[in-house]
């Protein structure tokens, strides 16, 4: 005699049977604690993403420039502009028939004032670095 082989009983879309977990959760369920990680480390994960594509377009897009670059830039700049205030005194003291130590005085006050912006550069610097 032979066995006829009957097919497992279906639902009504000839799938199978459900499967555990699958469907609408009751009102009341909450999510283990484990899925309730799963899905934080997830979105701090995509939130990091999102930072790190942000930055890189900036960068590309020229918003954001390298650090150095700009250290480079603001040295360049604080020298042209300390060469031409080293020169006024002696270019005051020709046009304008200054005494020398009148010239040598804004001179002295000019490197004051340059030794004090120097300072304040180097801090700003040194606050940055990384």
């Amino acid at each position: 005699m032979s066995e006829t082989i009957q097919p497992r009983p279906t639902k009504g879309n000839g799938h199978g049977g459900s499967r555990p977990g699958a469907g609408r959760k009751p009102k009341d369920y909450e999510k283990p604690e484990a899925v309730v990680d799963f899905e934080e480390a997830r979105a701090r994960n995509e939130s990091a993403k999102a930072d790190l594509n942000e930055l890189e377009f900036k960068i590309k897009s020229g918003e954001y420039v390298a650090r150095a670059a700009v250290v480079q830039a603001t040295a360049t700049a604080y020298a042209a502009i300390a060469q031409a205030l080293r020169s006024l005194p002696d270019n005051l003291e020709r046009r304008l028939a200054l005494d020398p130590e009148v010239a040598e005085e804004i001179g002295r006050q000019i490197d004051e004032a340059l030794g004090e912006l120097a300072g304040v550069l180097e801090k700003m610097r040194g606050d940055h670095a990384g």
